[in-house]
């Protein structure tokens, strides 16, 4: 009688039933099982997924993109006539520009918590942490989305962009004029911002079996030193870069 053959791993049955689409919504609600069941996953499906929705998305909040712009540009009548005129060349290249956008961020957010957490003494590769930046991604698309639907109810009528697409501290006293440096500082406190720092710290602890401390204290590291470039670029008066 022929031996029963081994019994696979409960996270190797789990992949095989667990839809991909499932992975999108356990990044909100249970992060901890997706990073367990997708911890030897390829980076590649949710990384295409999530450029692809930013891709989409990008167009289906082109009005609040819009009132964004002309918040920007302010009252210079030469911009103004600009952005009439080369319109839809702008939206090709802002819809160019989006995914570009996103893979920097990413990117940049991977290698901070590869190499902080070598620092910490955890053997992280890039790859994995990669697929944590990226995961953690989809909430800084619920960012931009909120921050869009944010503009359109308010109306382009007074909008200001730096306190009127704020989900944090920048809401009750940022406004356009305040140094860039500070609004760059104060965008690590957004909800969205520190809700990636909890799925980053959820992934490493979860991915690289380490103490919630350990891992917590990568993310927050992490989470800080993201806030470097736009200190930089706000202190020659360059604006800080997208929230991430």
């Amino acid at each position: 009688m022929p031996e029963p053959a081994e019994a696979l791993p409960a996270v190797e049955i789990e992949r095989e039933t667990v839809s991909r689409w499932e992975d999108y919504i356990d990044v909100f609600f249970s992060p901890s099982e997706l990073f367990a069941r997708r911890a030897r996953d390829r980076v590649a499906p949710p990384l295409l997924t999530l450029l692809l929705l930013a891709f989409v998305f990008y167009f289906v909040l082109l009005p609040a993109n819009g009132m964004i712009m002309r918040a920007s540009v302010g009252d210079n009548p030469q911009t103004i006539e600009a952005m009439n005129r080369y319109g839809t060349v702008m939206q090709v290249v802002g819809s160019i520009a989006v995914p570009m956008t996103y893979l920097v961020v990413l990117a940049s957010g991977a290698a901070l918590l590869w190499l902080v957490g070598r620092f910490a003494d955890i053997r992280t590769d890039f790859s994995r942490t990669m697929l944590v930046v990226t995961y953690a991604g989809f909430v800084y698309l619920l960012a931009q989305i909120a921050g869009g639907i944010s503009v359109i109810l308010h109306g382009g009528v007074d909008l200001d962009i730096v306190r009127d697409m704020s989900f944090g501290v920048l809401r009750f006293v940022g406004d356009s004029d305040m140094n860039q440096a500070l609004v760059a500082l104060l965008r690590r406190f957004e909800i969205f911002a520190l809700w990636q720092a909890v799925l980053w710290a959820i992934g490493i602890r979860v991915i690289y079996d380490v103490s919630g401390t350990r891992a917590g204290v990568v993310a927050c590291v992490t989470w800080a030193l993201l806030a470097v470039p736009g200190l930089i670029m706000g202190a020659f008066g360059l604006g800080g870069p997208p929230q991430s």
